[in-house]
């Protein structure tokens, strides 16, 4: 029994997600339309009312019932329109199926003109506040040109005054929900602005937590959780951790801030360079870690003889000409997440090597077997 209705839920509102929801919301409206032929019968019951317009009326309104759930329920209204619930059609087409049964019924009427509202309001969360009072002229209109129509069929005093004062009731109450529309409206403009704007503070955020301030690289943290992510992996790779060369005498000689140029055009240089192959990470003060994923030795080597005669041939801004920028870089394979500190440990002693070798090189794991760093050109 259960697997029956489970089936028969799908086949009628379709597979969860949004069009499911967009399904529910047409088929909301069928109770009340139900309710409103019910009360219809009821006054041709009651009074003996003509039964052909109840007929048509039935019609014509299941018939259109339908349509709006097949373009819904097939996705044919994700491609005639920009709003697939198609919400003003829909509340368009529902208070005119109010406004036509108001015409058709007898004294129960004034019941009928409870659905206005209703219908009204759930444009107030469906579409802006401009259509919502569009709708809620038509409505306002609607309502008066059928009380206007009956005027010279009343004979009764009392029967004029309860349609005037039905179509005026009808009327104050739309108009409300109109501005009630518009005040919520605002509300959700204020709420779109406040949450675009934590959304830029959230990634102001995430900015400043991966990334130095400085130099616009990844900051250590950030780095150490790609390495752990790429380790988790089982992704081989290598690391080389680079330090600039003599940088201390150019903060004490230049002044801090000519430094901090420094550390600015190495890092550009080395995103530029390392950007689609691998990382770069400032590690801390004047060290910098590139990380590259299934790349040897050799390549990262290279990568990095590359940045070191970029920056050699480059000026910088408060350095005199003579001076250039250089660095010493230590070479490491990674090959599993248990050995990620220990690599980065052997980049670092290789690192010291390059520099105790006369700086401007690269030392790597071959090296070290050999204590012999190759000298390369600064």
């Amino acid at each position: 029994m259960h697997g029956s209705l489970h089936t028969a839920g799908l086949r009628l509102l379709g597979p969860p997600g949004r069009r499911r929801m967009r399904v529910q919301q047409t088929l909301l409206g069928m109770p009340a339309l139900l309710l409103m032929q019910c009360l219809l019968l009821v006054e041709h019951r009651v009074s003996g009312a003509p039964l052909a317009p109840l007929v048509a009326y039935a019609v014509i309104t299941w018939a259109g019932c339908a349509i709006f759930y097949g373009l819904v329920r097939s996705g044919w209204s994700e491609r005639l329109s920009s709003e697939p619930s198609l919400s003003l059609p829909q509340m368009t087409f529902a208070m005119g199926c109010v406004v036509w049964a108001y015409w058709l019924a007898g004294p129960l009427r004034p019941a009928l003109l409870l659905l206005m509202p209703l219908t009204l309001s759930f444009g107030v969360f469906a579409l802006d506040d401009r259509r919502v009072r569009t709708l809620s002229a038509l409505g306002i209109v609607g309502v008066g040109g059928v009380v206007a129509l009956r005027l010279p069929a009343q004979s009764a005093w009392p029967d004029v005054a309860l349609d005037l004062s039905m179509w005026l009731f009808t009327a104050v109450t739309l108009a409300s929900i109109g501005v009630l529309a518009r005040r919520l409206a605002r509300m959700r403009e204020r709420l779109r602005a406040q949450k675009s704007e934590l959304r830029d503070a959230l990634a102001r955020i995430q900015l400043l937590a991966t990334r130095d301030a400085l130099t616009g690289l990844l900051n250590r943290r950030a780095m150490m959780e790609q390495l752990q992510a790429l380790a988790r992996s089982r992704q081989p790779m290598t690391l080389a951790l680079a330090d600039l060369d003599r940088f201390k005498q150019i903060n004490d000689e230049h002044g801090h801030a000519v430094g901090d140029r420094v550390l600015q055009a190495f890092g550009q240089r080395a995103q530029q360079l390392f950007g689609e192959a691998g990382l770069v990470a400032r590690w801390g003060g004047e060290e910098f870690l590139f990380v590259m994923p299934h790349a040897d030795e050799t390549l990262l080597r290279m990568l990095l003889e590359q940045l070191r005669s970029t920056l050699a041939g480059s000026a910088h801004e408060g350095l005199p000409v003579s001076v250039r920028i250089g660095f010493s870089a230590g070479v490491a394979r990674c090959q599993a997440l248990a050995e990620l500190e220990e690599a980065i440990e052997r980049a670092d002693q290789a690192m010291y090597r390059a520099k105790v070798a006369g700086r401007g090189c690269t030392s790597g794991q071959a090296a070290a077997a050999a204590q012999d760093p190759v000298r390369e050109p600064a």
